[in-house]
């Protein structure tokens, strides 16, 4: 009877270890998937992002739009050095080259690609239709070609433009330059968004009185002879989103200078070199905008159904040493509504 006992004791015994033995091994095994798991995880969350960043030439203006397209993707967590790899590619104005760089990143097979500048967009538009492209900074994108509509703009391409409403602009020009009556506009001949900018700005500009003169250069070569013939024909000139307006913006302000006009804009950067004022973007801006719509890209939005953004925060500016040098006079309660960019 005792040996009975003694085996049944043993068998629960046996029962009970084999028992602790499953829940072990189950433990162990859910242990080792949630480690699994959580090491995916790490894995993914320590993937290097690679980006190409394009820009046209280099000015002031787009260079402070790829300094905001970094800062937009630091403010996401994606830091160079760190977890983001940037491919960065400064065409200088060189078409060809550009078509070189467009087949060189698109072969590199980046996450994203954030074209800065109309030209720029037009040939990676070209290049790929399937890796994702930010618009940075493309003043009229359904006229470039680059998408269906604003609202859904259809393949691999979506991102941010820079256009602004020109009232503001007149309404500015108008309280600070009251008796402007021809205005000169300059654009790029090759450059098809510029030129529809101006024209957008030229039937404004009759709203408000004033006959515009439109002139093209085809090149920063032209800039000196157009610019001293205009600026002796107008009251002011005119200036809106143009590459390479801006990369010969310094020889612009010589010849209105020498005539004694102001120069009106709607980019900030001019103002800091020069014009007179602008109700603008500031450019930086329009880059941390862009990379925010990539990040949404990246985390698994379709370019072809995000809508074109627009920067809706607008700053009126001026440059003060210039109002002073061309012997314009504000009033102190017209110089309290602007920021004054002349020491920046």
């Amino acid at each position: 009877m005792a040996e009975f006992f003694c085996l049944e004791k043993l068998r629960k015994e046996e029962y009970k270890m084999k028992k602790v033995s499953k829940l072990m091994a189950l433990f162990v095994m859910v242990v080792a998937l949630m480690t699994q798991s959580i090491g995916q995880v790490v894995v993914k969350a320590q993937e290097t992002l690679k980006v190409a960043i394009v820009q046209l030439v280099s000015h002031p203006s787009l260079d402070e739009i790829v300094e905001g397209v970094k800062n937009g993707l630091a403010d996401a967590g994606y830091k160079e050095g760190d977890n983001l790899e940037v491919e960065f590619h400064n065409a200088e104005g060189d078409m060809n080259l550009l078509g070189s760089i467009a087949e060189t990143v698109v072969n590199n097979k980046p996450d994203l690609i954030f074209a800065v500048t109309t030209p720029v967009a037009q040939f990676f538009a070209d290049a790929t239709k399937d890796i994702p492209i930010i618009l940075t900074g493309i003043t009229d994108p359904v006229g470039a070609g680059l998408v269906e509509s604003l609202e859904k703009p259809g393949g691999n391409i979506t991102g941010v433009s820079d256009a602004v409403t020109f009232e503001q602009q007149f309404d500015l020009l108008k309280e600070i330059k009251p008796d402007v009556k021809t205005l000169g506009m300059l654009y790029t001949t090759n450059e098809d968004s510029s030129l529809a900018e101006l024209k957008e700005a030229e039937e404004v500009a009759k709203k408000y009185g004033i006959e515009s003169k439109i002139e093209g250069i085809d090149a920063t070569l032209d800039m000196q002879l157009v610019a001293e013939n205009l600026a002796g024909k107008v009251d002011a000139i005119f200036v809106g989103s143009d590459n390479t307006i801006a990369s010969a913006f310094e020889t612009l302000l010589d010849a209105t200078d020498a005539a004694g006009i102001p120069i009106f804009t709607t980019i900030d950067v001019f103002v800091k070199q020069g014009a007179l004022s602008a109700v603008a973007i500031k450019q930086g801006d329009i880059g941390v905008q862009a990379a925010a719509m990539g990040v949404e890209v990246l985390n698994g939005k379709k370019p072809a159904e995000m809508p074109i953004q627009f920067v809706e925060k607008l700053q009126s500016v001026v440059n003060l040493k210039t109002a002073e040098h061309l012997n314009i006079e504000l009033s102190d309660a017209l110089k309290e509504k602007l920021t004054d960019l002349s020491g920046e």
